[in-house]
């Protein structure tokens, strides 16, 4: 609705207004179910995980991992979608497409490991961050040398000031 012309919203133009919020895990899982429909996934491709990986992801964004898994799994001479492509789809979406003609040096490649082992050690000893997934210092996308991966264990609406701290903390310590 932000984006709208205001004409459009006035009163009288539509008869309702239905607001469409973010999934969360369950209806994540359920989206997940409609979008791997078509697609054969192997013993190990959890669908109750991967919801649980991705929150804050919209339909399109999953239906986006989906689709990239498959290729992936294409690419890789794959009959089915296995848990490493769905992690490496979720990836590409959060970061990026890897980035390996982007070589850095020895001295580079050691300044973003410590960087990137900053953000993941102060993240884990800090009792109110959110959990480290994965460190890597492959560089991803546009600008990202590496990254540290950390994701909430389950939906959150509110933050405590601690956790938002703590966050912040693990955040800076790059």
């Amino acid at each position: 609705p932000e984006i709208l012309d205001p004409a459009l919203l006035r009163p009288g133009r539509f008869d309702r207004m239905v607001t469409v919020d973010r999934p969360d895990k369950k209806g994540r899982e359920a989206i997940l179910k409609i979008h791997s429909r078509g697609v054969k996934l192997a013993a190990d491709a959890d669908l109750r995980e991967l919801a649980a990986r991705t929150p804050g992801f919209a339909g399109a964004d999953l239906a986006n991992v989906i689709n990239e898994a498959a290729l992936l799994a294409a690419r890789r001479g794959k009959n089915e979608i296995t848990k490493d492509e769905l992690a490496e789809a979720v990836e590409r979406a959060v970061a990026g497409l890897q980035r390996k003609s982007r070589v850095l040096n020895d001295k580079e490649r050691r300044i973003v490991a410590y960087h990137e082992a900053g953000h993941a050690i102060v993240g884990e000893l800090l009792p109110h961050a959110n959990p480290v997934i994965k460190i890597s210092i492959i560089p991803r996308g546009v600008a990202a040398l590496g990254y540290t991966m950390n994701m909430s264990t389950e939906d959150r609406y509110l933050m405590t000031r601690d956790e938002l701290v703590d966050n912040a903390c693990a955040l800076l310590a790059g």
